[in-house]
């Protein structure tokens, strides 16, 4: 006669026992260091799921010195798609049973403070690896921050020259097939831009595709209005105060991204203008409410929830295989064209 012992707490020995297996094979697969077959996994985790095995965090991290938590660095959470990023990074740590350590650099604090906040959790090893998204960093905290030891992986921001990782969007790219659009389907020639603050990356690279692609087409960008903004609504509605001196002669405005766009379109309306009709309007990121405003806008899609699903992936791989993943790599995800009525479309 068969009877099944169920324990009110198991341990890493029960399971080993319940598996046939010894407990460093349980602990590999739990841990998921080294080698266990595909057969082996599957019982331990069948054994985890049914008898609701939840680990000892303290002693495990105490065991390899780790704290099972991620630090994530954002400028903000009120844009359209950091929470796209959160959304990515959150699935991937915790289906690993890691923590999300989050600063956000303008959460009413200083952002000098809050950069030093996140730099002394790395500094002290607060957390085992940092996912960062800091547009304003300078180059000397980026090398201190290279010798920490500590994985790192940066958003949006190209370090790998300094020994860092990072996760990029191709935003030349997206500013090109954008313009192409303009003109080869709709014989636009008179576009102005709106660019984002001069300290952006993203925002120089949207500019360059922009000045590339115009050039590629005969198309010179010398008379061609090109104003700075703050990529907030606020600022798309403010400097339409300077734009509407050349809406008479323009074609197009392509904005930097989406919500400059949406600022500019509500002030043409209120000037009695109908976008996509008079003039078109188009953006940069596909907000998740791009789709649903009138006209819908045509804008260039940023996959922000892969560049944080990726970018955890990523850190836990330097986490947990140290000495696998070495050297430091540049992921460039592609943009794509979507395109909807803003554009004449």
């Amino acid at each position: 006669m068969f009877v099944e012992v169920v324990f009110l707490k198991l341990t890493i020995s029960q399971i080993a026992r319940l598996a046939g297996v010894s407990k460093s094979t349980v602990s590999r697969a739990l841990n998921g260091s080294g080698y266990v077959s595909e057969v082996t996994r599957r019982k331990i985790q069948d054994i985890i799921r049914k008898y609701d095995y939840v680990p000892d965090s303290k002693a495990v991290s105490l065991s390899k010195r780790r704290t099972f938590t991620i630090g994530l660095v954002l400028p903000s959470t009120s844009g359209p798609f950091y929470g796209e990023v959160i959304r990515g990074v959150e699935e991937v740590l915790s289906s690993r049973g890691y923590f999300t350590l989050l600063t956000v650099l303008d959460s009413g604090q200083d952002e000098v403070r809050a950069r030093k906040r996140y730099l002394s959790a790395i500094r002290e090893r607060r957390v085992d690896g940092a996912i960062i998204f800091d547009p304003t960093i300078d180059e000397e905290t980026v090398s201190k921050l290279s010798r920490c030891r500590m994985p790192i992986i940066f958003l949006l921001k190209d370090f790998q020259s300094l020994g860092i990782d990072s996760v990029v969007v191709d935003n030349l790219s997206g500013s090109v097939s954008m313009v192409n659009h303009l003109v080869e389907k709709h014989g636009y020639r008179c576009i102005a831009f709106i660019r984002g603050p001069e300290v952006s990356d993203d925002s120089e690279e949207r500019f360059q595709g922009f000045v590339e692609s115009l050039k590629r087409h005969g198309i010179s960008c010398d008379d061609l209005p090109v104003f700075v903004s703050n990529f907030t609504f606020e600022g798309g509605r403010r400097i339409y105060k300077e734009l509407r001196k050349f809406l008479h002669r323009l074609d197009a405005v392509f904005c930097a991204n989406d919500e400059m766009a949406l600022g500019i379109m509500e002030e043409m309306k209120n000037d009695g203008y109908k976008p996509g009709i008079d003039v078109a309007v188009v953006g940069f990121d596909d907000a998740f409410w791009a789709g649903h405003i009138e006209p819908p806008l045509t804008t260039v899609h940023q996959p922000m929830y892969e560049v944080g699903k990726i970018s955890a992936e990523r850190i836990l791989d330097r986490v947990e295989s140290p000495d696998v993943f070495k050297d430091p790599v540049k992921i460039t995800l592609r943009t794509r064209l979507v395109v909807r009525k803003s554009c004449g479309c």
